[in-house]
């Protein structure tokens, strides 16, 4: 069942679908038009438009007043308020650009997980440090083992700054009985087979994404493909992290 809040956005996001209602709120968001000149500027008829204002107004997007020059004519304004809020619910879950991301007290314990722990769960450990130190206590593992060397993953994060020195490619059962906050795993195989309860996590998320070796089988598409890793790893990050300051 949907929130208030989310009844609320689903009306507007419902009322701005329409392309018409749509140039509508446009348009009444910087200038202020009667009906007959709403007419005139999209060559609606009277029901038409009625009927685009009405569903409008019952999303809370725009308001109507009365003249002061003349009372029978009524004007048409957009309600800036309504979209302020709009505009707070999409800030939730579009990447900020700040670095660093804010910090958080306190921090998650946070692990990523895929096959053998090589570029994309290594890559997203790698970015947590870099971006999330306040916020997240991040870990790195794969449910086999596997110490094959990630040259593109540690040049692509060389090219943003971060050292890989740090970074060690271990396996699941190596991390004992740490608990997490959340493991997120970074691969769709693990995500189908893995048994949650080996977890010992409070939540547990999925990023469906693809290792750069199976989108490409030279070096070069290999390379591009991990630039667009470390981007959508990077995006990815900083939206959970949002949502998780959201919720504090």
């Amino acid at each position: 069942m949907l929130n208030s809040t989310e009844a609320r956005l689903a009306l507007v996001f419902k009322a701005l679908s329409d392309p018409n209602r749509l140039r509508i709120f446009d348009l009444l968001t910087f200038n202020d038009l009667s009906n007959s000149e709403l007419m005139a500027e999209f060559g609606l008829s009277q029901n038409l438009l009625s009927h685009h204002l009405n569903t409008l107004s019952e999303a809370g997007l725009i308001t109507v007043h009365p003249s002061i020059g003349d009372a029978r004519r009524r004007y048409y304004s957009a309600n800036l308020e309504a979209a302020a809020g709009v505009q707070g619910w999409f800030s939730q879950h579009a990447p900020l650009s700040q670095r660093p991301l804010p910090a958080l007290t306190p921090r998650c314990r946070v692990l990523f997980l895929c096959q053998r722990n090589a570029a994309r769960s290594l890559m997203a450990e790698a970015i947590a440090r870099h971006i999330a130190s306040g916020a997240l206590d991040a870990y790195s593992a794969g449910v086999e083992p596997d110490h094959s060397p990630q040259p593109l993953a540690f040049q692509v994060l060389a090219e943003h700054g971060i050292s890989p020195r740090d970074l060690r490619q271990q396996t699941l059962a190596g991390l004992g009985l740490l608990a997490f906050d959340t493991v997120i795993t970074v691969c769709d195989r693990v995500h189908e087979s893995i048994d949650r309860g080996r977890l010992r996590a409070t939540e547990y998320l999925h990023w469906s994404l693809v290792d750069p070796d199976e989108l490409a089988s030279d070096l070069a598409g290999q390379l591009e493909e991990t630039r667009r890793l470390y981007t959508r790893l990077e995006q990815r990050i900083t939206v959970f992290v949002q949502r998780l300051a959201a919720r504090a």
